[in-house]
């Protein structure tokens, strides 16, 4: 695809993949600029700041996607099964089975500066209230749905951390159950 036809949407969808695949501090801007076809002199006029500015635009779409995806399943009127479902069918989607990491997880161990770490605090807060709110409805007390779902994300984290090192999936797919499991606790 020539430079001059992508969209700056586009654009941050291969920045996504590439610093899902080698995080933030292991993508140089010959990788970014490979994988966007643009030159480093096209990167900076759409960036001006440089590689932070790609990670808080990639930020910006992770956050994007909890808020539509997560959040917004969460909050929607279908049952709470269906709600959950969707949910880890998106995870899973996302995550390919366990074998992609997470790009906020990427960029959260990076060397990005406090002001990236913000963005990364708004996407998880909204991540761990979307899962507070499912486990809240399923009759957990709010004190504990929040415990809970916080808990929850740091497994899924930590399950894609694991299956990076030892190639086994099952700890993620135990995580996505854990959430299932919040479903099936629905009486209605």
């Amino acid at each position: 695809m020539a430079a001059a036809s992508i969209s700056k949407d586009e654009i941050v969808d291969r920045l996504f993949a590439v610093f899902q695949e080698q995080g933030f501090d292991g993508a140089s801007l010959s990788d970014v600029s490979r994988a966007t076809g643009l030159g480093k002199s096209s990167l900076y006029h759409h960036f001006p700041d440089g590689k932070l500015q790609m990670a808080q635009a990639v930020l910006e779409r992770a956050t994007a996607v909890i808020d539509s995806e997560i959040a917004g399943v969460a909050k929607s009127a279908l049952p709470l099964k269906v709600r959950i479902r969707k949910i880890v069918a998106l995870l899973n989607q996302i995550y390919s089975g366990g074998r992609t990491q997470c790009v906020l997880g990427r960029i959260a161990t990076s060397s990005v500066r406090s002001d990236t770490l913000d963005g990364l605090r708004v996407a998880f807060d909204l991540w761990i209230g979307a899962i507070a709110s499912l486990a809240e409805e399923s009759g957990m007390p709010a004190r504990r749905a929040g415990t809970f779902a916080e808990d929850w994300v740091a497994r899924l984290q930590g399950a894609l951390i694991m299956q990076a090192a030892t190639g086994d999936t099952g700890a993620f797919e135990r995580a996505l159950d854990a959430l299932i499991e919040l479903g099936e606790k629905d009486t209605g």
